[in-house]
């Protein structure tokens, strides 16, 4: 019965060593819009943990970040996404709070290893890039296409608030963005803990 198993286990292993990314790859991801300015690591957040069914709000992931209770109290009614001015401040994604295991890096993936991401282990990936000691932006990469030989890669950007939207950039442009942006960080290989 051992041999058996530890036969089958082989076999899935080696099957999954053996799956060859296609031109196109996508994994589906419902768009959240950033609620404040500032909030794209709380909106990349939900996105990447709703992937795994698990719920956590914006306002959830702002409070146990700043330590506060009252990110969501609104200050204004009627106004769209109406949110506590005190806690529209920027942050980092708030994946071990949410619920999640992941390894990271600071330089991007190679297009092998995000096209592997995405068509064979059917994972979204976090991507943060901006201009150091400037402003910085954390949107969730969904997806790949190649294109008379472009590669682009398919994200999720929670960018403008309450609005946000799906975009396409070249690979390129994720390992090194344009002007004085650079590449901080991608968040890979995430699972529910």
């Amino acid at each position: 019965m051992k041999r058996i198993i530890l036969g089958l286990f082989f076999i899935g292993l080696t099957l999954m060593s053996c799956c060859k990314p296609e031109i196109i790859g996508n994994v589906s991801n419902t768009l959240r819009p950033q609620e404040t300015n500032n909030w794209c690591w709380a909106a990349t957040t939900q996105m990447l943990a709703q992937h795994f069914q698990i719920n956590v709000t914006q306002c959830a992931l702002a409070n146990h970040r700043f330590g506060v209770n009252n990110c969501c109290t609104p200050q204004t009614a009627g106004t769209p996404c109406p949110k506590n001015a005190d806690c529209n401040r920027p942050g980092w994604l708030e994946l071990d709070f949410a619920g999640l295991k992941f390894s990271e890096s600071a330089t991007a993936l190679t297009w092998e290893k995000l096209q592997k991401q995405i068509f064979c282990s059917k994972k979204t990936m976090g991507y943060a890039y901006g201009t150091p000691g400037v402003v910085g932006h954390v949107v969730v990469v969904k997806g790949y296409v190649t294109v008379g030989g472009t590669r682009y890669v398919v994200l999720n950007d929670p960018w403008s608030p309450c609005v946000g939207q799906e975009r396409l950039i070249t690979y390129e442009t994720y390992a090194d963005p344009a002007g004085s942006s650079t590449h901080w960080n991608t968040w890979y290989d995430l699972a529910k803990k």
